[in-house]
């Protein structure tokens, strides 16, 4: 795209006054927009205060998340986020922001995901030996609910490790399942997830009362000082953190998981090399083999480039800024919401063959290094980018490397496969499967 020297002009747009929001209709209206008006459409609140910018280019993503990163705020939307989350750094800003993710950075260094992989291999292990026994039954399986369910039992456990059982054996069950068990994220179910902080400080008073430190999340963010004023963090800081990986850490790598299976199931060619590579590997799969499971960890990506969990980012900017277009350059307003959409960016053909296939090669190397790079950004992009991504990958790498080993997934049709494109992009209704052994 090029500059000119002419003044920065408005984006076009809809007449219609609309609030852009996590929702169906947003959801419906997004694609619209950019089929009519192209890569940058400035849309007239309804209720709110100020213009919105919806951005379609991945120079334009670039430029908001990385580039000019400083004048763009968190935006719009995140109200009902940190009703959920309190002020973790999916929600905070500035300096306080900075502070947290420099100390919650090393938390989740490649070391300390390698030692948590026997604990996910464990998780995994028990869900082989639930599926191989439906598999022997003909039991059909909730694939959508089982996904939940691990990806809720890792996450913990790479938290509270061994205090998560006796938390469970205290209370009669396991009081976080409340996110497997209620999809909503409205005010109710927020306040009920909130309630759950008094669990997590328990946790930390009894672990400091016995001066135990134990090899997980929780231990390391309770030791982690600033770098700066050699401060640990506030309870209530650290509490919003645990509970903010709690949902994003949960949430991103069930939904993956649950479309990878469908993915797999529709498609008999990817299926069998899948199959081809992990049975190579002649054993359950291991961190140490994580490099080996490349065609796996491409099924991943392309999962999350057709569904990625985050289906619309929001920001804010902060003072008066510009995009360059072919057309001569647009104006950001100050205060402006920008949006922007990777479900609709990673589906544009100017960017993707074939953009709606199934189509794992995309991200072998030699694709890789051909694709425009911001292109794809499932885990956001930038300073703010998910510090939990590296974890989610090993999680999905060991479960798929494991669990396709042995068993394959068919399809049982039932409920439409649909997207509902709320606060994360999940299956509308549950997926059932009917796993079959190999």
């Amino acid at each position: 795209m090029s500059h000119t020297n002419r003044p920065p002009r408005l984006a076009p747009g809809p007449d219609e006054p609309f609030d852009v929001n996590v929702d169906d209709a947003s959801f419906e209206k997004l694609a619209q927009w950019r089929e009519l008006y192209g890569d940058i459409v400035n849309v007239t609140p309804r209720v709110r205060k100020s213009q919105a910018l919806v951005l379609n280019n991945p120079e334009h993503v670039k430029h908001v998340l990385i580039g000019n990163h400083r004048n763009y705020a968190k935006g719009v939307g995140f109200e009902r986020v940190k009703m959920l989350l309190g002020n973790g750094i999916i929600v905070s800003d500035g300096d306080f922001w900075r502070s947290q993710r420099r100390m919650i950075q090393p938390v989740f260094h490649r070391k300390i995901i390698a030692s948590q992989a026997a604990m996910m291999q464990a998780c995994n292990e028990v869900k082989l030996h639930d599926w191989q026994a439906k598999a022997a039954s003909g039991t059909v399986i909730d694939i959508t609910t089982e996904m939940s369910s691990l990806a809720l039992e890792v996450i913990l456990r790479s938290l509270f490790s061994d205090d998560l059982d006796e938390l469970i054996e205290r209370e009669g069950a396991n009081p976080f399942s409340m996110l497997v068990e209620d999809v909503t994220r409205d005010l109710k179910m927020a306040m009920r997830f909130r309630a759950l902080t008094r669990h997590v400080a328990d946790v930390m008073a009894r672990r400091r009362a016995e001066k135990r430190i134990e090899h997980d999340f929780l231990s390391l963010l309770m030791e982690t000082r600033d770098k700066d004023t050699l401060q640990p963090m506030s309870d209530k800081a650290l509490i919003d953190e645990v509970m903010t990986i709690i949902v994003a850490g949960h949430e991103t790598t069930a939904g993956t998981l649950n479309w990878a299976w469908y993915l797999l199931s529709q498609d008999e060619r990817v299926e069998q090399l899948v199959h081809a590579e992990v049975d190579s590997l002649g054993r359950s799969s291991q961190f140490d083999d994580l490099g080996a499971l490349s065609y796996t960890r491409q099924v991943i990506d392309e999962t999350l480039r057709l569904y990625p969990p985050v289906w619309l980012f929001s920001r804010k900017a902060i003072a008066e800024d510009e995009l360059p277009h072919e057309s001569g350059a647009i104006r950001v307003p100050a205060g402006a919401d920008i949006f922007l959409c990777p479900y609709l960016l990673h589906r544009d053909a100017r960017y993707w063959q074939d953009p709606e296939a199934f189509l794992p090669e995309r991200f072998d190397e030699q694709n890789s290094k051909q694709r425009n790079r911001h292109a794809y950004y499932p885990f956001s992009l930038g300073s703010r980018r998910c510090i939990g991504e590296f974890f989610s990958m090993v999680d999905m790498q060991l479960h798929l490397g494991l669990l396709a080993q042995h068993i394959r997934l068919k399809h049982v049709p039932g409920e439409p496969v649909m997207i509902e494109p709320h606060i994360n992009l999940r299956s509308r209704h549950s997926i059932m499967m009917l796993p079959v052994a190999r």
